[in-house]
């Protein structure tokens, strides 16, 4: 369990799986101007990897990517002990509510929508980090 604030008192990493270079890289420069580590795949499908060499804070995750699914990497995440505790926010283009439900019962933690305002973005991700009740080091 985290103590009040122990959470901010390292760099935090986002691991950003998106399968668009200039989603990834507009993420990038949003989240490092907020003093955010990107980790994570240059490709969607070394996703698994990356996780095991360095363990996220909170994960990005799209759903339309064109060699996985979103929602399998998500079940995959929750269903991981290893990845279960780490929050994971949903960014895509898909707005149909049955998406936003699938996505809560597969546990994510947040749901947005492309187009999106980076302003948003950063409110969404400090409320699941001052959500957040365990501590990834």
């Amino acid at each position: 369990m985290c103590r009040a604030g122990e959470w901010e008192m390292h760099t935090k990493k986002v691991m950003v799986i998106d399968d668009e270079p200039a989603i990834h890289r507009l993420l990038q420069i949003i989240l490092e101007g907020e003093g955010y580590l990107i980790v994570g795949p240059e490709e969607p499908g070394e996703a698994g990897s990356t996780l095991s060499g360095s363990k996220p804070d909170l994960i990005i995750l799209d759903i339309m990517m064109p060699e996985m699914n979103g929602f399998d990497v998500l079940r995959m995440l929750k269903s991981d002990p290893e990845t279960r505790g780490i929050p994971v926010l949903i960014l895509t283009v898909r707005n149909m509510m049955e998406d936003m439900e699938k996505a809560r019962v597969l546990g994510a933690d947040a749901y947005m929508t492309k187009p999106f305002q980076p302003a948003e973005l950063v409110k969404a991700i400090r409320s699941l980090s001052s959500n957040h009740s365990s501590c990834q080091r």
